[in-house]
């Protein structure tokens, strides 16, 4: 900060006789792992000034540029260390300008002028961080600079790059369980995040935090500092349309560094957890987590060679579930102890052990090492290489959550490693040519394992007079880990060169990537078994199912022949000129070009191709996208001649479709394996019988094998969005502030969403227009007696009445240009010596054809709430945060000697996910519960629909219309969509606070230059000042069981009767309060560090 304070005085000081940041010539390189200088060189009239030396050393690694200006009087200098400080030196002949304490930000070029000549003594300090940052002429795109110091001051429990990318106001944690980031409404797998240029994000789009474990792969206490990109112009930037969080590793110095840290935290320093059944709270499951490790960087070889080290060891059984059986203290599900010892006992007569709900013993476990080499070759040559590992072990408790429980042998502990390994060199060839050369390999694995090797079972128990839902007891191996390994190796290659011509910078280059994949996916493979009866335990004693699947090879194919083996490349070319047009105005020009490749094709299905008219083969090889982009900074006086600019750009950003969604047509072909299912919407399983033995279980009699069909559309193209930004930054005549303002718009060009190829022709047209896929049967009131969740058994009913029944699920992953968005940003900051702050707010309106919520293709067609199934339909984005208001605030004083204190708070108040209200059952009849939009009558008594109670509550026509209006008036969304369908995402859920504190103190070390760190990080204080306070009050992902993504629910559909639809109604799914990981409580981590 005192840096900062006093670069500000320099600046008016020295006006005369240097331009600094501001109006200097070199535009940013926008390199992802290291920073950059650049300038001219003037006389003291102000023209180019050749052949003057230019010195630039890294004071604490002796790292030496020397430079010689062109004929322009320019210089840069590539490949630089973050951070500093850094000392410039500028002579020719006897004249000499010297520059001291320049820092350097990630991923950005300082622009430095120097006039030489003056007779006026100029030693001037410098940063390249805070408001001079902002201040350059680089500055075109919308994003966010995080340096250590941040890093140090902010609180992060999970010590994890995402907790800092929310300092961005345009970044939403959406689900802060997962660690969920959403970028201007988008879905997190379009976001990406790098670490020394290595993409460390889940580049296979399964994990919901989009990274490839549950705790970031490598040491915050590794970071140097971190970027955030929403819009940046320069043709090097790919991968991503949604954010890319960017990091850079430390490096060792010539002095010997390093730290040994402790971090604790357990259910006694947590608040307590709300049990919403009973408006009361209790206390924590017992748990403890903690995490040692060390750093340690220096010298190998003086001024030469450096190394720098880490290590951690993360364990944890925090991961308990907050959802109990009926009398546990925690959040009731339903079910009673009593259900369970029943399906225990029916286990044990098949001689099956199904586990209990016993969490203790269990434990997250992960281990993180890091090397990383620091070569100064010459002044003009640098390279590093960095290795980095991560191993983990995550148990899994799937199948908890508002509507079901699970026992033990139904969870899993999923075995995880990633490895990387990436090497640069930079190199200064001329004053005016530079070049960037990286290569990077990256080895990820995962892999369950399972509690158990067993069918999928489950229990479930209809909705009944206290509970307005069917709720679920899952036990067995669950369905999609039966057969399941992951395995990608990943080589990423670039070069990049930079050439001055006059006011020209012109870069051109290539990067190249080739991923292969293995990934078995292939569910259900020992079978899934369902009972549904007040008693469905009983039902499982006789064994009959309600529903029963399973996928076995055809014949002449084994399963392995479902397996998705194959290779994605992309070839990246860029080329682009920055234009230096005056002192003032710097203009970027660029276009890169994108081309995908695969030599690999799925199995064939000709049958598919001739039912349904797509090709199964069909791959994006050879798809190219060329991506013009262009940008402007235009640096003038604002108030009070106080520094203002104003910047902007126009481009198309490729991003990567999840490689799982690409991945699913090889798995799926419908010419390997084949799903054989029952149930009360098609072939009755009254003559499947239960088999525990997962290597023998039945084929359905009677029913052909029903072949599942992944297709990519030949439409189908990578993610792809046009982005647009204007913004707007100023100092302010009062005590340093600067304010600034941000439009950013977004427009989908490529996107993706999914339809169903297999509902058959409609066999009728609902009241409401809708399509209507059941038969007659399905539709009659007569198998909607209970006014359940489900048919009446053997009533007739047939979901999707007209399909193919040679064929299950047929799913096409079909291309969209509808979506995008746009968010306006207002910001206030301020630096001073010894504290700083800043705050703002985002509007932000997103919009997508399909939230693509999951890996399998089946998800995500049924996981959006629709009118018709297959409608393009464009609708709030699942992921937007509307409004979103931020602040933030550091200080930190040293009381006693040197030895500082620091103070850190972070406040975020956001509107709560959007979520649809739906049907909560199959109402039309394409197979899937729950993602059906609901018609909202005109008004009372207008007799569009008909009304009645479901046989569990037992209420009467008048009564079950009472409380269906009820519901209307106390939740506008729903009484404005009166006399029409209720739009996807038109609800939001409640306004969230949270405020995280970190609380540091130095103190004395053993030796010189040694200190100690107590740091305190207290996550959502507020909830520590009041238990009401702090709590995520959403509606969750499938409310109440079923499909429909984020969705709530109060209404059965009851059959068609004189043209009319029946409405059940059950009343309406409550909210759930986020607490998994104990989001919505206090809690405190206690950080022990020793530097040396």
């Amino acid at each position: 900060m005192n840096r900062q304070g006093s670069s500000f005085a320099a600046f008016s000081r020295t006006a005369l006789y240097a331009a600094v940041a501001i109006v200097a010539a070199a535009p940013a390189m926008a390199q992802n792992t290291t920073s950059a200088i650049g300038g001219r060189v003037l006389t003291v009239e102000g023209k180019p000034l050749a052949g003057a030396t230019v010195t630039i050393v890294h004071r604490e690694s002796g790292s030496v540029n020397t430079l010689v200006t062109d004929n322009d009087g320019r210089y840069s200098t590539r490949g630089l260390r973050v951070g500093g400080p850094y000392t410039v030196t500028v002579t020719k002949g006897s004249d000499k300008e010297v520059r001291n304490d320049i820092y350097l930000q990630l991923a950005e070029t300082l622009s430095l002028d120097v006039q030489l000549g003056t007779s006026v003594l100029s030693t001037v300090v410098v940063t390249g961080s805070g408001a001079s940052s902002k201040f350059n002429s680089d500055n075109m795109g919308a994003g966010t600079a995080i340096s250590r110091k941040e890093l140090d001051a902010y609180a992060s429990i999970a010590r994890s790059l995402q907790d800092y990318a929310r300092m961005d106001p345009r970044l939403a944690q959406t689900d802060k369980d997962r660690g969920e980031i959403s970028a201007l409404g988008q879905n997190a797998r379009f976001n990406t995040i790098t670490i020394d240029g290595v993409r460390t994000n889940d580049t296979f789009g399964l994990e919901g935090n989009n990274l490839p474990t549950a705790k970031q792969p490598i040491s915050i206490d590794a970071i140097e500092a971190v970027q955030v990109n929403l819009s940046n112009f320069d043709v090097t930037q790919q991968g991503y349309t949604g954010a890319n969080i960017n990091a850079v590793t430390k490096s060792g110095t010539n002095e010997l560094k390093g730290s040994l840290y402790y971090v604790y935290r357990d259910d006694k320093l947590s608040g307590k957890r709300y049990n919403r059944t009973t408006d009361s709270y209790y206390d924590a499951s017992a748990f403890k987590e903690d995490t040692k490790g060390f750093t340690l960087g220096g010298p190998i070889i003086k001024d030469k060679l450096f190394f720098f080290g880490s290590y951690e060891d993360f364990k944890s059984s925090r991961a308990a579930p907050s959802f109990g059986p009926v009398g546990s203290n925690m959040t009731n599900v339903g079910i009673t102890p009593e259900q369970i010892a029943k399906a225990q006992t029916v286990a044990k007569a098949y001689g099956l052990d199904i586990g209990n709900s016993d969490t203790t013993g269990t434990f997250l476990t992960v281990k993180d090492y890091l090397l990383k080499l620091d070569w100064n070759i010459n002044s003009q040559h640098r390279a590093n290489l960095r290795y980095a590992k991560t191993e983990q072990a995550e148990p899994t408790y799937a199948g908890l959550n508002s509507s079901s429980l699970s026992l033990s042998s139904y969870w899993w502990t999923q075995k995880k490693t990633i490895e990387t390994v990436v090497g640069q060199w930079f190199a200064d060839w001329t004053p005016d040519l530079s070049t960037e050369f990286k290569l990077s390999k990256r080895d990820y694995d995962s892999v369950p394992k399972n509690n158990a090797n067993l069918p999928q079972i489950q229990l479930v128990y209809p909705a009944d007079a206290t509970n307005k839902s069917d709720r679920s007891l899952f036990f067995g191996t669950e369905n999609s880990r039966q057969f399941n390994i992951l395995r990608t190796k990943t080589w990423d290659g670039y070069f990049a060169a930079n050439w001055f011509i006059d006011d020209h910078q012109l870069k051109f280059g290539g990067d190249y990537s080739s991923n292969d994949t293995y990934n078995a996916f292939l569910q259900n493979t020992s079978g899934n078994y369902s009972f549904k009866g007040t008693d469905p335990a009983a039902l499982w004693a006789a064994g009959i199912p309600s529903t029963y699947a399973v996928q076995l090879p055809l014949p002449g194919k084994a399963l392995e022949d479902g397996v998705a083996q194959w290779k994605l490349n992309n070839l990246g070319l860029f080329v682009q000129d920055t234009w230096t047009v005056n002192k003032n105005l710097n203009l970027t020009f660029g276009l890169r070009l994108d081309r995908a490749s695969t030599p690999d094709t799925p199995i064939r299905n000709g049958a598919a191709q001739t039912a349904f008219g797509y090709d199964n083969g069909q791959t994006i090889d050879g798809q190219t996208l060329v991506q013009p982009r262009v940008g402007f900074n235009y640096a003038f006086e604002g108030l009070e001649k106080k520094k203002a600019q104003l910047r902007g750009g126009f481009g198309l950003f490729q991003g990567s479709a999840a490689n799982v969604w690409l991945s699913n047509p090889y798995s799926n072909t419908g010419a390997a394996t084949a799903t054989f299912n029952c149930g009360p919407t098609s072939t009755p399983c009254a003559s499947t019988k239960f088999t525990a033995d997962p290597a023998n279980q039945p084929n359905v009699a009677g029913q052909p094998p029903a072949l599942a069909v992944d297709i990519l559309s030949p439409d189908l193209k990578q993610p792809s969005v046009w982005k647009l930004n204007l913004g707007l930054d100023t100092e302010l005549p009062w005590g340093g502030l600067v304010a600034g303002v941000d439009y950013l718009y977004t427009k989908t060009k490529d996107g993706i969403y999914y339809r169903h190829l297999n509902l058959g022709a409609p066999v009728s047209t609902g009241p409401d227009g809708r399509e209507i896929y059941y038969n007659a049967a399905g539709q009659d009131v007569k198998c909607w007696t209970d006014g359940g969740s489900t048919a009446t058994d053997k009533c007739g009913a047939q979901a999707k009445a007209g399909r193919n029944t040679k064929f299950g699920n047929v799913l096409l992953a079909e291309h969209t240009s509808q979506g995008g968005g746009n968010a306006v940003t207002l910001q206030l900051s301020q630096q001073n010596q010894g504290w700083s702050w800043n705050t703002a707010y985002t509007r932000t309106a997103a919009k997508e054809v399909s939230p693509l919520t999951s890996s399998t293709s089946s998800s995500n067609y049924a996981n959006r709430a629709t009118f018709n199934p297959n409608e393009e339909v464009n609708a709030t984005s699942a992921t937007l945060i509307q409004d979103r208001v931020t602040a933030a605030v550091n200080w930190s004083k040293a009381f006693i000697g040197k030895y500082k204190t620091t103070v850190g708070m972070v406040y975020e108040g956001r509107t709560g996910k959007p979520y649809s209200w739906t049907f909560k059952n199959d109402m039309n009849g394409d197979g899937y519960s729950g993602n059906d939009l609901m018609y909202i009558p005109t008004a009372p008594g207008s007799g569009e629909v008909i009304f009645r109670g479901s046989k569990a509550n037992g209420l009467s026509a008048q009564a079950a219309e009472d409380l269906f209006w009820s519901v209307v008036n106390e939740n506008a969304d729903l009484s404005k969509a009166r006399g029409s369908v209720i739009g996807r995402n038109s609800a939001k859920s409640k306004f969230a606070n949270t405020f995280d504190l970190r609380l540091s103190q130095e103190v004395p070390g053993f030796g010189a230059n040694h200190k100690g760190v107590v740091t305190f990080d207290v996550l959502n204080f507020g909830n520590l000042l009041n238990k009401k306070w702090g709590h995520i009050d959403e509606i969750p992902f499938t409310a109440g069981g079923g499909n429909g993504g984020n969705r709530r629910g109060f209404v059965n559909f009851a059959g068609i009767q004189n043209g009319k639809y029946v409405y059940s109604v059950v009343g309406a799914d409550d909210y759930e309060t986020r607490q998994n990981k104990g989001e919505s409580q206090w809690a405190v981590q206690v950080t022990a560090r020793y530097e040396f």
